[in-house]
């Protein structure tokens, strides 16, 4: 953003679509966390060696620590109004959603179920919390003002 351009004040449902993301990532670790932890329960039900396993988490971790990373830098750009990251930011919500109940498995653990069906109603209500009424608004008014010349953001800053 230029440096001319003044702070807008983010509604509450913008401010909360980013609680729920930070939420979200919290409990997508938490998940990780708890799968790795019962690595060897996933090897008996999956009836895989323990290589593939392995190999099958480090790249979930991978891509999911990648999601998480987007998501948190996307939460934050798109609370300064920034048009672009809250369509990425619903874009990752929803792939990461169909994701989860594309690959989930009713064999896993409950904690682990829990821990990711948990993270995707958080992302689910981000995707709502973005595109409410006054969050609509709060980005025109952004788009509106990074558009003014800097002499009139000042006179607009004035009133």
């Amino acid at each position: 953003m230029s440096s001319h351009v003044p702070e807008l004040s983010a509604p509450t449902a913008t401010r909360v679509s980013f609680v729920l993301v930070a939420a979200s990532v919290v409990a997508t670790v938490v998940a990780l966390v708890l799968t790795f932890a019962h690595r060897d329960e996933l090897v008996r039900l999956v009836r895989s060696t323990a290589a593939d396993v392995d190999g099958s988490l480090h790249s979930s971790s991978l891509f999911h620590g990648l999601c998480c990373a987007a998501l948190m830098l996307f939460g934050v750009l798109a609370t300064k109004g920034v048009n672009w990251a809250r369509v990425l930011l619903t874009a990752i919500a929803v792939f990461t959603v169909l994701a989860a109940f594309a690959g989930g498995d009713a064999r896993y653990p409950s904690m682990i179920t829990f821990a990711v069906m948990t993270a995707q109603v958080l992302q689910v209500g981000v995707v709502v919390a973005l595109w409410l009424p006054t969050s609509n608004e709060f980005f025109q008014r952004a788009r509106a003002v990074r558009a003014l010349p800097p002499i009139e953001v000042y006179a607009l800053r004035l009133r």
